[in-house]
């Protein structure tokens, strides 16, 4: 089974991917890309990476995805629509610079979910336990959680108009509960 973990920063996806896969330790771990990219990645002051380092952090997630087939147990920290839900928020580029770099993803992020079998969204919590972290701008951490559930729960972006479409589960703020139904939603998903 291959799923992801989304979510706007700090909302606890490294917490519950190591949780995971101790109780898990068939599951390949593949982390964010910005692990594996951060010097080459350009940050703005408040919203993260600028939209060209938003495309090279994508294209390099959606390679990952694409190197474990079928059958594989892995879990991956980020799908490519983390990425799309970073630059739709952003407000330090223009509307039409956004809108481009939509017309220009949305295509690889369809075709890259589809060899996902689930995807995994932690929500922004403002009185969970998972809260943000001093320097964090929170209004744009909401905005990417918002942008985030518009493409995966909503369908903004028409990601799952193709016949093979993972599994959306959208898991509480708390941790405790989000580890116990990614086991369950796991088991049930090896069983069929």
């Amino acid at each position: 089974m291959r799923v992801a973990v989304s979510g706007s920063h700090g909302t606890g996806k490294s917490t519950l991917i190591a949780a995971f896969v101790a109780k898990r330790p068939e599951y390949t771990y593949e982390p964010e890309a910005y692990e594996t990219l951060a010097d080459d990645v350009t940050l703005s002051s408040s919203e993260g990476p600028d939209l060209e380092s938003l495309a090279a952090l994508l294209e390099h997630t959606a390679s990952v995805l694409a190197g474990h087939g079928p059958g594989v147990s892995a879990i991956f920290e980020r799908s490519p629509a983390d990425y799309l839900a970073y630059a739709a928020a952003r407000r330090s580029t223009t509307a039409s610079e956004r809108a481009e770099f939509m017309r220009m993803y949305v295509p690889t992020v369809r075709e890259s979910i589809r060899t996902l079998d689930l995807i995994v969204l932690l929500p922004v919590s403002t009185s969970g336990p998972i809260l943000a972290r001093p320097h964090e701008d929170e209004r744009f951490r909401k905005r990417v959680d918002d942008k985030l559930r518009r493409a995966l729960i909503d369908d903004d972006y028409n990601l799952f108009e193709a016949a093979r479409r993972p599994f959306v589960l959208e898991l509480s703020a708390f941790p405790a509960q989000q580890l116990a139904e990614l086991m369950r939603r796991t088991d049930v998903r090896r069983e069929t």
